[in-house]
């Protein structure tokens, strides 16, 4: 053992022979070494099961237990509550005679525990952005005792935070709280998908004066990967009897993957988690195995995900959970065999977290990806090309050859979250002038690209709206209309989760849905088929019985844009004649057929003459492409404009290529891109960009959602 052992409380060396560690991983000893020799922030960057979470709370629990302090010690922020209840799990039983005390805090704690920790402060306390704004916001008198002498602050899952505003409140909750309580602790991020580090280290560092050191581990071990391929026919081929074959294959298949195994199973809506829950279930019922699938999503009841979880820890009975992304993130569901992916994710990094859910204590990383085009489904294929299948191989290759995920995208004019900030700092009751405001709310990290002028207009449209009052010697104070949104009990959130009609089966909530179902009618959950027998709208909940039958449930949710190195790599892999031994029998035919047809249509080219035209294959990121479809539709001399994002575009024109593409340049070189923006053009993306003035919202959406820094 090195000096860190040595170095370690007696409980943490007890937890370590308790385990059976002979040596401490290389990311741990590298972790301490910057603990001791450097007063930098930190970055711990490594795979799934590196050993992460015990790298950074080593030393800091080590700190407490040699140096305690007053009040609260350390703050591990986590996304999810999930994440947080399975990190107080793991820690919990480590420190129960450490005298180090270890508290949960987030909207499903009780009410009872808060007051513990708000009578007696101290220890680690693990929590969302949304309750520490909460804590920021409504407990300023108490921060210094609680917070005065807080000395590290550990985020997990940073990536997670970057590319969104609820990453930015976090990084405006921190910056407030050590203002407020005046403590300077060392923040700790940890991440398994960090492509581009400088950013990461800069957004961790963010006006605090400190730098950010790197510690990260490369070596990401083994990775078996599979990608299978099912063609679907029409339900008109042959009565639906060659699709119903289709379909029954893939199912044995599916079940084949998991049986006798414990997997997840992730899909991309909850749409799909449902059926594919539904049809694991009963074919292991006539296998003879009920009892043993499972379902996680975000509109399952939290019972139900918990039992999930739980039955992916018992090695003895393996199950299966199908789930969404709400098991992408680093809870601890112990050692599974194998992943089953559903579709191609959106980003690199997601099928990375997801692969890294398998081969956690050493073993290698297992991926069955399934591409299944539905020709139900028009949209499934691009005239004869699975663009799905050569998705999936262009992300596996990113992955397994280049080691790439996307970058982290902050959002550039958060108008939203500066709407949001300056209501919580005007929320305890406190009047100030726009100097002030500029001082402690405009100065935040989040806010740095945002001219005073811009929120001076923004503060115009708070007081019009509203939502502020300006007094006569130009105090600013929430107003009537503000004080309904700011002492809402959602208002600590910056995203919105709409309000979801509760379903219950013999008194016990099974989940939620997003519509409102009437009596009799049929809907999918938890991965069976209920029948509404009544409703309460006061109450906003239903009763089911269980019946049977085939419903589509209209889930919605965002889904992110896909990078351009992804649509590049899609072009090579078309062009290029390389083989894919992760590849099955039907998957490197439909592969043939897809090159086949390519070189026919021309997809090797950028303009591709028509009848009428141009069929333009771009092969940019759906932020470009969504950006070149504005500009031709800016060009004169372009009368008809008609796209399948992010693949192609089709354009109506007498111009030749030459002037087409120099239009389209000039447009893109010569334009601030204002006049790219359109009226149809929804620009309140944010949960608070409703109460930002349009002229904002517009420069918002030009500078997060387009792209003129490119070139076709």
């Amino acid at each position: 053992m090195s000096d860190l052992f040595s170095n370690l409380p007696w409980f943490l060396q007890e937890h370590i022979h308790s385990n059976g560690w002979t040596d401490f991983r290389s990311i741990q000893l590298e972790a301490y070494e910057r603990f001791v020799q450097s007063e930098d922030h930190i970055l711990i960057s490594a795979g799934t099961s590196s050993g992460k979470t015990e790298a950074a709370m080593f030393p800091v629990v080590a700190s407490l237990y040699d140096d305690p302090c007053e009040g609260i010690g350390a703050l591990y922020v986590g996304p999810l509550k999930a994440l947080i209840d399975d990190q107080f799990e793991r820690i919990s039983p480590i420190l129960k005679d450490s005298g180090i005390r270890v508290t949960g805090w987030h909207g499903d704690v009780s009410q009872n525990t808060r007051n513990k920790v708000l009578k007696n402060p101290s220890g680690i306390l693990q929590i969302t952005p949304e309750s520490l704004q909460n804590i920021v916001t409504n407990r300023q008198e108490e921060l210094v005792r609680m917070f005065g002498h807080l000395r590290f602050v550990v985020i997990d899952e940073v990536h997670a935070f970057m590319n969104s505003d609820r990453g930015l409140q976090l990084l405006c909750c921190l910056e407030r709280l050590e203002k407020l309580a005046g403590c300077r602790p060392r923040r700790i991020g940890l991440s398994a998908t960090i492509s581009e580090k400088e950013a990461t280290c800069r957004w961790i560092s963010a006006n605090t004066g400190r730098g950010t050191s790197t510690v990260s581990d490369d070596n990401i071990g083994d990775r078996t990967v599979e990608i299978r391929y099912n063609l679907f026919p029409t339900e008109k081929e042959e009565g639906g009897d060659l699709r119903k074959k289709a379909v029954t294959k893939y199912y044995r298949e599916l079940y084949a993957d998991v049986a006798g195994r414990s997997c997840i199973v992730f899909t991309n809506s909850r749409d799909s988690a449902e059926k594919t829950a539904r049809s694991l279930g009963k074919m292991a019922e006539l296998l003879g195995y009920p009892g043993n699938v499972f379902i996680h999503h975000g509109s399952v009841s939290h019972e139900l995900r918990q039992n999930a979880e739980v039955a992916l820890k018992n090695r003895e009975n393996r199950s299966t959970v199908v789930a969404t992304v709400t098991l992408e993130l680093g809870i601890d569901i112990g050692n599974l065999d194998r992943i089953v992916q559903i579709g191609p994710p959106y980003t690199c990094s997601s099928l990375v977290q997801r692969m890294g859910r398998s081969g956690r204590r050493g073993n290698a990383q297992n991926l069955v990806l399934y591409c299944n085009d539905d020709l139900n489904n028009y949209w499934n294929a691009i005239d004869g090309l699975s663009m799905d299948l050569v998705r999936s191989i262009a992300m596996t290759e990113l992955i397994l050859k280049d080691g790439w995920v996307e970058p982290p995208c902050e959002p550039k004019l958060p108008y939203g979250l500066l709407y949001h900030q300056t209501m919580q700092y005007l929320k305890p009751g406190i009047g100030c002038r726009f100097n002030e405001l500029c001082q402690e709310v405009l100065s935040m990290y989040p806010f740095r690209n945002i001219s005073k002028d811009d929120y001076r207009a923004l503060l115009r449209h708070m007081v019009s709206i509203r939502h502020l009052e300006r007094m006569e010697d130009g105090t600013l104070l929430i107003g009537p209309d503000g004080e309904r949104i700011a002492f809402n009990r959602e208002f600590c959130s910056v995203f919105d989760t709409g309000k979801e009609f509760e379903i219950r089966f013999e008194g016990k909530a099974i989940g939620s849905i997003q519509i409102v179902p009437t009596t009799g009618q049929l809907i999918q959950l938890a991965g069976r088929v209920w029948e509404v027998t009544s409703t309460d709208m006061k109450e906003y909940r239903a009763d089911v019985i269980e019946s049977d039958g085939t419903v589509n449930m209209p889930w919605s949710s965002g889904i992110p844009g896909l990078d351009t190195r992804i649509l590049k790599k899609m072009k090579q892999i078309l062009l290029t004649s390389e083989d894919y031994p992760y590849l099955d029998i039907d998957a490197r035919s439909c592969l043939r057929l897809c090159r086949n047809i390519g070189y026919e249509q021309g997809i090797g080219k950028t303009f591709v003459p028509t009848s009428g035209g141009f069929r333009i294959y771009p092969w940019l990121g759906s932020k470009q492409f969504d950006t070149l479809k504005r500009a031709l539709l800016a060009v004169a001399d372009v009368s008809w404009v008609h796209c399948r994002q992010p693949y192609y575009i089709d354009v109506t024109t007498d111009l030749t290529e030459g002037q087409l593409r120099s239009a389209v340049n000039d447009i893109l070189e010569t334009t601030d891109g204002r006049n790219l923006v359109q009226d149809t053009d929804d620009l309140r993306i944010g949960k608070y960009d409703k109460y930002v003035p349009d002229k904002l919202l517009r420069k918002q959406f030009l500078a997060d959602e387009l792209d003129l820094d490119f070139e076709i």
